[in-house]
Parts: C-alpha cells; structure tokens; sequence
C-alpha cells in the first residue's frame, strides 16, 4: 500500500476584503460603493452620525455628573423625587388615584348590594334569582377583600403625598 499526500486543506475560507462584499451586491451605484469602501476600510462617518455621537457624548457627561452630584450626597441631603423622573412619578400619582377612585366605587356598590339582599331576606321580598345569587355567591364573600385593596390604596397615596410633601424639592423658600 502506498499513501498519497493531498495538500491540506484550509478549514475556514479567507475573509473577503471590503472591496470584494461590497462589489457582489451589484444593486448598489459607485457612489454608495465607495461610500462603503471608505467607512469599512479607513473608519470615515457622515457629519450626521459625528453629530450624533457629540449629542450621545454629552448626554453620557451630563448623566454621569448628575450621578456623582447623586453620590457625593449625604443620607439627609438625598432626594428620590429628584432621581425618579417626572413622567414616572406622574404615573405612579395617576395609579394610585384611579386605583383608589375605582375600589371606593366598587366598594360602595357592594355595600348596596349587600343592603338590598339583607332588606330582602328580612322583607320576604325576592331579588331576581340572578342578581341574589350573585351577591351571595361573588360580593358577599369578596367584601373584606375589597376592604382592604381600598385602604391599601388609601394608605399609599396618603404615603406617596407625604412624601412628596416632605421632599426638599417641594419645599418652599425666599431668595
């Protein structure tokens, strides 16, 4: 038996050059061609995308010296009010209101309902079968429940006002 030698064989293909994937596209002018060649090879950008970098730069500043003015502050001197935005903060407040708005509501209207089925067992006057069932069957057992999602939602709002109140943002001074 005798054996041959093959020549190796490379087992990855070599990268193409810049040159070499842009010009397969073939859909693409001279211009956007050399336009690609330039960014690939040497790096070039269009003045929109340096301008864009500068505003992204100066954002990344702007944040990164409002978190060591954060930083360099003592326990007393923080504010959360400060550091939360607006937008979150607006809807937290907007949350907690509509939460507390829609139990009170609901809350109410079980309370009715709980009346009305009493006023009717002790009268001897019937409730329309589905309407008795229901408040037996949903309302009457759910009550406590929504009790305590409405003083939940009471007591967070009360929490979430003070706060805001006692921050050194909303506190008022002369100058």
């Amino acid at each position: 038996m005798t054996q041959t030698q093959q020549p190796l064989k490379s087992e990855s293909s070599p990268i193409p050059s810049p040159v070499s994937r842009v010009s397969r596209g073939g859909s693409e002018s001279v211009e956007e061609r050399n336009i690609e060649i330039l960014k690939e090879k040497f790096g070039l950008r269009s003045y929109e995308e340096q301008v864009g970098d500068l505003k992204a730069a100066e954002s990344i500043s702007k944040n990164k010296s409002r978190m060591q003015k954060w930083k360099d502050m003592k326990d007393d001197e923080f504010d959360i009010f400060q550091v939360v935005p607006t937008n979150v903060l607006n809807a937290i407040d907007v949350f907690l209101k509509t939460g507390l708005t829609v139990t009170t509501v609901l809350f109410i209207l079980a309370g009715f309902g709980i009346t009305a089925e009493a006023w009717s067992a002790a009268t001897h006057n019937a409730l329309p079968p589905g309407v008795d069932d229901f408040i037996v069957s949903t309302v009457e057992p759910n009550f406590t429940t929504g009790l305590l999602v409405l003083l939940s939602f009471s007591v967070s709002l009360g929490i979430f006002a003070s706060a805001q109140l006692g921050s050194s943002s909303s506190i008022y001074t002369e100058d």
